[in-house]
């Protein structure tokens, strides 16, 4: 590296800044790693072509634009609306009478009863909302050549270079974990010098002014109206309006070989060589209290994080973003081998491979994206799990409100992040689920009678529980006959148990939640007349019946597949963790034992010998739809495997039926259909709907849209790719976690290598692999048995703590 020069730089409004300006030109330019680097020939034209930064709390989009460059903004707790958990008068009355009418087999009057007495207003919340913009505008953009940005995934930093005449220009920009701010550096080399304009914008709710020091202040507060505007699509109303949240963002900047100027609210560059640019953020939200504080000055955040950064160089600055970022990022590594498109631009690539190319590459590039936006979304400064669309929105009313939807999505979001070795990602998620729960327990006891827990399927920073959805009808078919989300969310936390083998974790966080969503299934079963447990009411979510005597599409119905694989999901859990901890025997177990041979057993057709959606053979009005919740049993609660045959081919079948008609439409769901073909250990159809991932609604990025983006696409395609090369769901007869390698690769991967992936039981793998010979070294921090399959083989190893074993197959 080579010596660095520093200019010392005049106080700015008391902020010291000691920024390195000429590093970048001295330095030698760090090589990028083409596997992990996404780049583009021109700038961004549409949003999810821009490069998603984020640490967590804090998210940018940057569109490389020559004449204008934007950072398109969001904090990740700017919501607009209150708390509000509304529920219908008398619910427990109304609830047992909605039972009776079910299991008399009365669906029609369940079902009208129903939607006249069980919903209330307002039908949902409002929405995840973005902060706003940071605006280059730039003079003398003519006579542009060599145009590149570039995303590099393993430093989290973004890169724009062109010439312009003899001159280069550079722009460089990360989203800091460690440091809480946003730093945009730009800088010339040649006779050119960078002239531009600064703004900060948002269209509504704010007041924006500007320092003669290099400042810019936005302060806001989002005041809801009582009506929905036209960009409000909830029709069933969305809370209460008023001076809700309050938020604040800061920029300062240092320019170097040139003039720094003002207007009222603009900051204006005249004749510099360089430019740093420094940003931050900060709401009044307050997430002990699932809710925002008015007594709180979020500009005292925005100061302070600011005047941290006053004795720190851009070489300090960088170097530790980076090492942050990359001590996350290189925990897995992985090559599946080098293709002739490697060194293509990121959009012509994906048309290539749209267009039949063969292209190893593209499926490493999607799963490290997936672990870069889960790290980008849910690590460091967040207090908040990723939402719908990770921590990234730019409309001020997002699709589905960029909500916490607890029917798939949100699940989906966070099954990458034990087995690619990016547990802490979690740790947003525990703590607002937490809150979640405790919000929820006079809930549970006011409308269902039950001393557990539950959440309905939609959920905001605020605490939602009870049924939300867009209209009131929707409310009731949607979300009241569902209330079994919350203790599926809880199972992933099971999962990250399983993965880390942290007892305390278990003992003192997990354990009081898998009680309480069990005790709650307990008090809300009922019998019927031949003994046999049914939840009632239920519903498979999204999709609808034909009544056979009416023809009218419904949703309401008894025990739905979906409700029964969370139930015993969640009872082989409950009883797993009091054993580990010593309770096994007490009452509570005892009862979910019994309960739990009370339960239906899953329902297949015996006509085609599919798993069935419902408790009867009834025609489906989506047979192609969405969601796979009647599939839940294989992937991801693991109650289905090839120790039960018999289940295995009905969702096999049931899976193929689905996908024959059509599979929904929605990344996602291809997602989630990569997840199922690779537990049933199809490889080539795994691959298939990794191509679709790769193909369809990406035009000319990674980021999900098929369909409007959502985060859960990418990031369930991350956790696909991770189930193709290992799965450890399974045990064998003395309870030891077997490792299955390389279960559902496809033929395209028969040459690769990756390290760093974990298993259940606490153990990390790495495995290279060519033809059918493998060789692969497996570790455990803590030590314990396991079995390691491959090849059609299985070994038995037994490490100590800290020990690592090499096997060939």
């Amino acid at each position: 590296m080579g010596m660095m020069t520093k200019k010392t730089i005049h106080i700015l409004g008391g902020l010291l800044l000691l920024i390195s300006f000429s590093a970048w030109s001295q330095e030698k330019e760090v090589v990028q790693n083409k596997a992990l680097t996404l780049w583009y020939t021109s700038p961004a034209k549409k949003w999810t072509d821009a490069f998603p930064l984020g640490n967590g709390r804090l998210a940018a989009m940057t569109f490389g634009g020559v004449a204008q460059e934007r950072f398109q903004l969001n904090e990740e707790s700017l919501w607009a609306g209150v708390p509000s958990n509304p529920f219908a008068e008398d619910y427990r009355a109304k609830l047992t009478k909605l039972q009776k009418l079910i299991l008399e087999g009365k669906t029609l009057e369940a079902n009208a009863f129903g939607l006249e007495n069980m919903t209330a207003a307002p039908a949902s919340f409002r929405s995840y909302e973005p902060l706003g913009d940071i605006v280059l505008d730039f003079k003398d953009t003519t006579h542009i050549s060599n145009y590149k940005r570039a995303l590099d995934l393993e430093t989290g930093i973004s890169k724009v270079t062109y010439r312009t005449e003899d001159s280069e220009m550079v722009r460089e920009s990360f989203i800091s974990a460690e440091d809480d701010a946003l730093f945009i550096r730009l800088s010339a080399k040649g006779s050119k010098k960078i002239n531009c304009t600064i703004s900060l914008a948002r269209p509504k709710d704010v007041r924006i002014t500007a320092t003669p020091e290099g400042k810019l202040y936005m302060l806001g507060q989002i005041v809801d109206i009582e009506a929905p505007e036209a960009h409000d699509e909830n029709a069933g109303g969305s809370g209460e309006g008023g001076e809700h949240m309050s938020f604040a963002a800061g920029l300062q900047t240092k320019v170097s070989g040139g003039k720094l100027c003002h207007t009222e609210h603009n900051l204006v560059i005249e004749n510099a060589d360089e430019v740093l640019i420094a940003y931050t953020a900060a709401t009044n939200y307050d997430l002990s209290k699932l809710n925002f504080d008015a007594s709180v000055d979020p500009s005292l955040k925005v100061r302070g994080i600011l005047e941290k950064l006053d004795q720190k160089s851009w070489k300090e600055l960088e170097y530790t973003h980076r090492e942050e970022h990359r001590n996350m990022f290189d925990r897995v590594q992985f090559d599946l081998g080098t293709s002739p498109n490697d060194s293509l631009p990121t959009d012509e690539r994906l048309l290539a491979f749209k267009n039949g190319a063969k292209d190893t590459g593209l499926p490493v590039q999607l799963f490290q994206f997936g672990r870069y936006l889960l790290m980008g979304s849910s690590r460091g400064p967040a207090v908040l799990p990723a939402n719908l669309q990770g921590k990234w929105s730019e409309r001020m009313w997002a699709p589905w409100e960029a909500d916490y939807h607890l029917n798939v999505n949100l699940q989906m979001n966070y099954w990458p992040a034990d087995v690619t070795n990016i547990s802490e990602t979690i740790d947003p998620l525990v703590n607002w689920f937490e809150l979640i729960v405790e919000t929820s327990k006079p809930l549970a006891k006011e409308m269902y009678g039950s001393d557990g827990w539950f959440s309905h399927h939609a959920s905001n920073p605020f605490g939602r529980v009870t049924p939300s959805a867009s209209t009131l009808p929707s409310q009731f078919n949607n979300a009241v006959l569902d209330p079994l989300p919350g203790a599926w969310m809880a199972m992933n936390l099971w999962d990250h148990y399983e993965f880390t083998q942290d007892k305390v974790f278990l003992k003192e966080r997990l354990y009081p939640l898998l009680k309480g969503a069990s005790e709650f299934i307990l008090d809300v079963l009922v019998e019927d007349s031949e003994g046999v447990l049914h939840f009632v009411p239920s519903t498979s979510p999204e999709n609808q019946y034909k009544d056979p005597a009416t023809g009218q599409m419904m949703r309401i119905t008894s025990t739905s597949t979906y409700h029964l694989s969370i139930i015993r999901a969640m009872f082989k859990a409950t009883l797993e963790a009091a054993t580990i901890l010593g309770e096994g025997n007490n009452e509570r177990c005892k009862r979910i034992v019994e309960a739990g041979k009370a339960l239906p057993d899953f329902p297949i057709d015996k006509t085609n010998g599919r798993m069935m959606e419902w408790r009867q053979p009834l025609e489906e009005k989506e047979p192609g739809h969405r969601h796979l919740s009647h599939l839940l049993g294989l992937h991801p609660f693991s109650l289905i495997d090839e120790e039960t045959p018999g289940l295995f081919e009905a969702v096999r079948k049931s899976l193929e039926w689905r996908e024959v008609n059509g599979q929904g439409g929605m990344g996602w769901a291809y997602a989630h259909g990569l997840l199922m073909h690779a537990r049933l250990k199809e490889g080539e159809k795994a691959y298939k709907n990794l191509f679709t991932l790769l193909s369809r609604g990406r035009k000319s990025s990674l980021m999900n849209t098929i369909g409007p983006f959502q985060i859960d696409g990418n990031l369930g395609a991350t956790a696909g790719i991770s189930e193709m090369l290992l799965q450890s769901h399974r045990k064998d007869a003395q309870g030891d976690f077997i490792l299955d390698l390389l279960p559902a690769i496809p033929s395209e991967w028969s040459t690769g290598n990756i390290s760093g992936l974990k298993a259940r039981g606490g153990f990390e793998l790495a495995m290279k692999w060519k033809e059918n010979e493998l060789t692969v070294e497996v570790s455990s921090e803590k030590g314990g048995s396991c079995v390691v399959k491959a090849n059609n083989r299985l070994e038995k190893v037994k490490l100590k703590a800290g020990e690592k074993r090499r096997l060939v197959f």
